[in-house]
């Protein structure tokens, strides 16, 4: 009723004025509409301020425009030009000139120690606003925000579970053995935690990309650095928003599975086939159990933000709080998060300000084990036979041949992960002369990751051991403090601003994990390890710290605004590289040239800015372990005499290495800013070439050493690219306006070399089964990319009678694979490169189109050039999925692509192969978001309301592609350290490099889409 009586208020105050005005006398305004160049302008929006009356410009710029009283004032807009109000009085005439719209142009952009104009800048830097970190819906990280919107920033979702981590890249990975990701640095703080901010606290994020913007960062800034702008409060009273949203998740992936009587009548077909027992008589009590359809469910997400802010000219303050609460699409999947945050500053007189900012977070979550192997709960879940039931009568989970369910093993062990994160900085800024400011700000960041696991004797494990307990705790600290000098001199036409700085941070890392077995009962889950009988397995402990000084500078130099030029030089000195190479020197050039005040372009039209850059510079990589370059110890227990009882003891456990040094980065950029139509159009246009040399590689060494290999600096990669950016403004009048921007980048990848004893490095996949063995994947040699997928070309199934000379051993049914090589035997010379399994090309294009009150965001995603290997389909067509129903059967069923049942069990079965390698190129939905703002008059007839807006929102709404697996984002093995293996002869056994092991898709969290509505609400 309330809202009725308001809306009814509305309607007769509109009607009761209109009826006013209509008595009021009319009159007729002219006028001409012209540029800063006297030139007339068509098209324009003339508008009479609070009315619907309005015109626009004809082509020789003139108008004519009926309005009413003594005092209108008439609003002129044109896209690419200032807003202007004009107040009439009691002309009849008007004339005015439109300025165009710089406002861009004089954006203030961070970079890093300090800002600058966007005009000004000699680097190559993506620039994201808050407008698009979270327009409508809940994103849990950073990541998520940044995907699609940055040319040449590859995000990929490690995987689909609640609060999963983002794989991003910077035009392209640098490295083999040691991290891609990006260096955060949050308000002038680095944090390794820096995507898990919360995205409605982003003012917005600057991505440095070329040597001339990360350089000042040195050894961190190989992989390029995000800067991460918080909001502070803004000048006027007190403003309280609050935006409260709950949605829903549904699965995108959804297998083709055989039920219960076909999976049963298969499988003793396959027995006769074989000659052996079929192993389900007519007696057996056939279920028709849908295993994933059990293990699933809609996920809920709920997110609620609160924040309060306020400011004057001397100070501001910005706090807010968030929660987030998700159920996973997959059962026994959830999280939520905690999160606050403070920040402040305080101008104490003309030159002393002062300022901090204080970030808390707290997570807990139910996890499982996505990783690629069959001990992966959804291992179970697919390939489980659907003719077994899943409870007994009683509601205990059914147990087939001894051995747990699918669906037991996922909900009935605990798995929980809690962290817990806190940071913080203050800082002062103290104008010590005219032009002449020194900044200092002290920082530093705890966080806390405790994992808990408990084996219940529910299970037959569990029941086992009496229940089996386990937990693990990592903490880090890190202490940082930076101090600069900037100082501004101008000499006439010449102007030159100078910083120097230092940085001090250490880093100090620990670890603790113990266990037990043997349980009373199950209700202390992992909470008192005390009350196990026995202790298993052993406590563990860890502890390292590392140190950086540095030393920077950074000279920037304008002449008449027209010649830019910067220069950046950093010196490095970090405990985690050996005592001959522990400086690292980090220079950088980069020169500009706008062209925007040039004669010729007062006498063309094409350009309304015009800017070119070229950079040069070293950066580097310091992300290796701690120690590395020493000879490190294990513990090592040994019987010494006959008889006598075990004696602790260590063994060394690496050679140590003094010449350790960075992985460093050469890069060459060369780019064009551009501006058409009075600004309307804005372009960025960059090409440039990295190589990364130095790599640190684990290289084989002789057995006399005691060790197969050595960590050392050798080998290099090489990247090179071009970037587009482009954002207009499509249109924009009193009530529409629409704006597109769009990004596109290409990336090639190459080793340039490897160590002289390495031929090559590869990965392998995962186990398929609990008999086949791990294959060689992926494999990098000079000349190839990262991640290339290397095996057989797939030639169909060998048929009844066929004698397929080059595989003596194989038998009907079995799969065929092309003899590269000629030599009438397959061999492993016979494989090749089958697929890459990084991007090429990425694509971003959103579109904002806002009229009156509602606004709607369409936003496309892609990655373009690229494959993945669906192990997925090879296990599924040999046990649940319906392909199955398609397998060669001899005599009855042998005119078909899939092999017989089993078939990689046999000889020739698990090899890796051009069968299940799919391009998995795509085009994606990625967000739509619709909203309506109430009007602000009707809106303050609420007591204490400014704003309301409901909005709601889809995401990854619809996918276009021809990959048939999980989903194309997929990426199960991608990682950022070494999983494990050692070199032996030319390449890694026994484990993978996770740089080179991405693009397997097997066993990954199920994909889906997410619908959100929600409400922002804003009290003043």
């Amino acid at each position: 009723m309330r809202t009725i009586y308001l809306l009814l208020n509305f309607v007769l105050f509109t009607c009761c004025s209109l009826s006013g005005v209509a008595q009021k006398a009319q009159r007729v305004v002219t006028g001409t509409i012209t540029d800063a160049k006297g030139n007339a302008l068509s098209g324009v929006s003339i508008n009479v301020k609070g009315t619907q009356r309005g015109t626009v410009s004809a082509a020789d710029g003139k108008f004519a425009l009926n309005v009413i009283g003594k005092a209108p004032v008439l609003v002129i807009s044109s896209v690419g030009y200032e807003d202007q109000e004009i107040a009439v009085g009691d002309h009849s005439d008007v004339s005015v000139t439109l300025q165009e719209n710089t406002k861009r142009m004089e954006d203030v952009v961070v970079v890093g120690y300090g800002t600058q104009k966007r005009k000004d800048l000699t680097g190559a830097v993506s620039s994201i606003g808050s407008d698009h970190l979270n327009s409508g819906g809940t994103i849990s990280n950073v990541g998520q925000a940044m995907q699609g919107r940055a040319a040449g920033v590859q995000v990929q979702q490690a995987d689909f579970s609640p609060g999963a981590g983002m794989n991003i890249i910077v035009r392209g990975g640098n490295s083999v053995n040691t991290s891609n990701q990006p260096l955060f640095v949050i308000d002038g703080f680095v944090s390794d935690n820096g995507s898990f901010i919360n995205p409605n606290d982003i003012e917005d994020i600057q991505i440095l990309k070329d040597a001339s913007a990360t350089a000042i960062y040195g050894a961190r800034g190989g992989n390029g650095v995000v800067l991460i702008t918080t909001k502070k409060g803004k000048n006027g009273k007190v403003v309280i928003d609050a935006d409260l949203s709950n949605g829903t998740q549904r699965l995108t992936y959804n297998p083709s599975l055989i039920n219960g009587q076909q999976y049963q009548s298969i499988q003793n077909a396959i027995a006769v086939e074989n000659g052996t027992t079929p192993p389900f008589g007519a007696s057996f009590p056939t279920a028709n159990t849908d295993w994933f359809g059990l293990a699933t469910r809609p996920g809920l997400i709920e997110n609620r933000t609160v924040s309060v802010s306020s400011g004057d000219k001397n100070g501001h303050i910005y706090i807010s709080g968030s929660y987030l609460d998700q159920l996973g699409v997959l059962q026994h999947t959830d999280l939520n998060r905690y999160t606050a945050r403070i920040g402040a500053d305080k101008t104490l007189n003309d030159r002393v300000k002062v300022g901090g900012n204080v970030y808390a977070a707290s997570t807990n979550a139910d996890i499982q084990k996505y990783s690629g192997d069959i001990t992966a709960p959804l291992y179970g879940i697919l390939t489980y036979g659907p003719n077994i039931p899943a409870y007994n009568p009683d509601g205990s989970f059914y147990q087939y041949q001894g051995k747990d369910n699918p669906l037991a093993s996922l909900l009935e062990p605990t798995n929980t992960s809690v962290n817990k994160l806190i940071n913080g900085n203050i800082f002062l800024d103290y104008d010590i002369i005219k032009h002449l400011t020194y900044h200092v700000s002290v920082g530093g960041e705890f966080s806390e990751s405790t994992t808990g696991q408990y084996l219940p004797k529910t299970l037959i494990a569990g029941a086992a051991n009496g229940g089996v307990a386990s937990q693990q705790m990592f903490t880090t600290e890190r202490w940082l403090v930076e101090q600069y000098l900037t100082y501004k001199y101008t000499l006439g036409d010449h102007v030159f601003t100078a910083m120097v700085g230092t940085t001090n941070q250490e880093d100090v890392q620990q670890s603790l994990s113990a266990g037990s077995k043997g349980f009373s009962t199950d209700v202390f889950l992992n909470n008192n390890l005390g009350a196990g009988a026995t202790a298993y397995p052993a406590p563990g402990s860890y502890k390292a710290n590392a140190k950086l000084s540095s030393y920077f500078g950074r000279l920037n130099y304008s002449y008449q605004d027209r010649i830019l030029a910067t220069f950046t030089l950093r010196d490095d000195i970090s405990s985690k590289f050996g005592p001959n190479y522990r400086h690292g020197i980090f220079p950088s050039g980069a020169l500009a040239y706008r062209f925007t005040d040039e004669g010729f372009m007062k006498e063309q039209r094409l350009f309304s800015s015009l800017k070119a850059r070229i950079s040069y510079g070293l950066t580097g990589n310091d992300r290796i372990g701690n120690y590395a370059y020493l000879s490190t110890f294990t513990p090592y227990n040994t019987v010494l005499s006959d008889g006598s009882t075990l004696s602790a003891g260590i063994e060394p456990s690496a050679l140590p290495n003094n010449n350790l040094r960075w992985e460093s980065t050469a890069q060459f950029d060369a780019g064009v800013d551009m501006g058409f139509a009075k600004n309307r159009v804005n372009a960025t246009l960059d090409i440039y070439r990295k190589t990364t040399s130095n790599l640190l590689l684990a290289v084989p060494v002789g057995q006399w050493w005691g060790f197969s290999s050595q960590t050392a600096n050798i080998g290099s990669v090489q990247n090179q690219g071009i970037e587009l950016g482009i954002s207009t403004e499509n249109l924009k009048a009193k009530d529409f306006s629409w704006n597109t921007t769009l990004n596109l980048a290409y990336n090639k990848q190459k080793c340039l070399s490897l160590a002289p004893s390495i031929a090559y490095i590869s990965s392998n996949t995962a186990n398929p089964s609990g008999v086949v063995s791990a294959q060689e994947f992926t494999r990098l040699m000079p000349g190839r990319e990262l991640g290339e997928i290397y095996g057989y070309k797939y030639a169909g199934v060998i048929k009844t009678g066929e004698v397929y000379a080059p595989q003596p051993n194989s038998k009907p049914g079995d799969p065929k694979y092309e003899d590269l090589t000629h030599e009438a035997t397959l061999t492993p010379n016979d494989r090749t490169f089958l697929g890459n399994t990084n991007p090429h090309f990425l694509a971003g294009f959103s579109n904002d189109f806002r009229y009156k009150g509602f606004d709607l965001n369409i936003f496309f995603q892609g990655a373009f050039g690229y494959y993945l290997y669906d192990m997925n389909r090879l296990v599924l067509e040999s046990t649940t999925g319906t392909a199955v129903l398609d397998r060669w059967v001899a005599g009855t069923h042998e005119n078909t692509s899939v092999p017989r049942d089993g078939y990689f069990l046999s000889t020739y079965g698990s090899y890796v192969n051009s069968r299940f390698v799919e391009n998995a190129s795509y085009v994606r939905l990625k967000q739509l978001a619709i909203g309506y703002s109430f009007p602000t008059s009707l809106v303050r007839r609420i007591p204490i309301f400014e704003g309301i807006r409901i909005y709601a929102s889809g995401q990854n709404l619809l996918t276009f592609t021809g990959y048939k697996g999980t989903d194309p984002e997929v990426n199960v093995h991608a990682g950022n350290n070494p999983v494990g293996g050692t070199l032996s002869g030319n390449q890694v056994v026994n484990g993978t490099v996770a740089n080179i092991a991405g693009g397997l898709d097997f066993n990954s969290f199920p994909a889906f889409r997410t619908f959100i509505v929600g409400v922002k609400l804003s009290i003043h």
